[in-house]
């Protein structure tokens, strides 16, 4: 079993890879010039940190003692906002959780670098949307779509990620069985694409490398986001930014967007 490898452009496509198996692979979603911009701006913070722990001093076990997470990308990288407005992910998500009509607009959830380091086992499956569970308990409707994406190459032996496909039409209680487990393997610059009630997890790095990804999370806009981008950025440079960069970071003249 693997997951469906769609060009960055076939918005259609991914469109229907994620309606059937809840996942899609989009190939060439950022180019190698950005991955690189990217690597070279947050890895001294990542250098800075030990294994084991994150800025914001929340971690226990779910997160991995291998791991090193990174949030305030946004005044860590000026890239990033590259990433945030990729049309390609912005067409995407707008077309799964606007045009059904569960929501006029769309927001950022959350930002999150995730640096897998040698000796780290699999993360425990787990959907996305379990962050909002009264959220789930409503509404068959997605609320989020999930991009992560591959800053360095993604292989079966350097912990790429594990999804199942398929599982987003699962029942809540329904476990994955190990032959329903694929490993989302892509080369640098690709973004592995989920909505938010697929299986997925962290894979194992059995080699003496670094795996490094680029999480964003797409939500609808009245959901409240995970992470609020005026505490860990600093609000100067958020200011700075496009009002269309800061109408998805939650950030917008007056401060009112529950009617969004």
């Amino acid at each position: 079993m693997s997951l469906q490898k769609i060009r960055c452009e076939n918005i259609q496509g991914a469109l229907q890879a994620l309606a059937e198996d809840g996942a899609c692979i989009l190939q060439d979603a950022l180019s190698h010039d950005l991955c690189d911009a990217l690597l070279a701006s947050l890895e001294p913070h990542v250098n800075s940190m030990s294994w084991g722990v994150d800025e914001l001093g929340y971690r226990n076990e779910f997160y991995g003692e291998r791991t090193k997470r990174v949030h305030g990308l946004f005044s860590k990288a000026p890239s990033m906002v590259d990433v945030l407005l990729n049309p390609n992910f912005l067409a995407i998500a707008r077309t799964r959780l606007v045009d059904g009509g569960v929501a006029d607009d769309i927001r950022l959830s959350n930002a999150e670098l995730m640096w897998l380091g040698s000796g780290q086992g699999n993360q425990v499956l787990h959907s996305d949307d379990a962050s909002w569970r009264q959220v789930r308990e409503m509404t068959s409707e997605e609320v989020v779509i999930s991009v992560n994406c591959a800053l360095t190459e993604f292989t079966a032996d350097n912990g790429a990620t594990r999804v199942v496909p398929g599982s987003h039409l699962w029942p809540a209680d329904r476990k994955a069985n190990p032959e329903e487990i694929c490993l989302a393997e892509m080369d640098k610059g690709s973004a592995l694409l989920y909505t938010g009630r697929v299986l997925h997890s962290g894979g194992e790095n059995r080699t003496a490398e670094d795996r490094v990804g680029l999480y964003l999370g797409y939500v609808v806009s009245w959901l409240r986001p995970i992470e609020n981008q005026l505490v860990t950025n600093d609000p100067k440079d958020i200011a700075a930014l496009s009002e269309e960069a800061r109408r998805l970071l939650d950030v917008v003249d007056g401060g009112f967007t529950v009617y969004a």
